[in-house]
């Protein structure tokens, strides 16, 4: 474990690439988010944000580099990547949001389903949030 890492971080990518056959997606990418700390990844179409982020749920693969999450480096065998998800969020540039449903309570969907909160607490957290 680094001095990164030892400090509280969630996430901490070194020299993360990522590869479709011979396009170079990602390139050397260096990132440090601590726990508790929430990032915004900006950038045009096409520079790689969602690419980033499907390698830190594990919904891709990277090719180099390394990627830990929580004090667990993701590799080809990583055992816990249902805990991991249910600690690193993400959002996608277009989502998908449920008309029938308020803003509140589309708000709520996460913390009920993912990460099995009871209904009250859930509730609370999406207006903290929303305020």
């Amino acid at each position: 474990m680094n001095s990164t890492q030892s400090s509280g971080a969630a996430v901490h990518i070194e020299n993360l690439d990522k590869y479709y056959g011979s396009f170079q997606a990602l390139r050397n990418i260096n990132l440090c988010v601590k726990r508790g700390e929430k990032i915004v990844v900006c950038g045009p179409s096409g520079s790689g944000k969602s690419t980033m982020i499907r390698c830190i749920n594990r919904l891709e693969q990277h090719n180099g580099g390394r990627i830990t999450v929580l004090g667990t480096e993701l590799n080809d065998d990583v055992a816990n990547i249902d805990g991991i998800r249910r600690e690193v969020g993400m959002v996608f540039q277009h989502f998908n949001l449920f008309p029938h449903m308020t803003v509140l309570e589309n708000c709520m969907i996460a913390p009920m389903i993912v990460r099995k909160r009871p209904r009250a607490e859930a509730e609370a957290t999406a207006r903290r949030y929303l305020e």
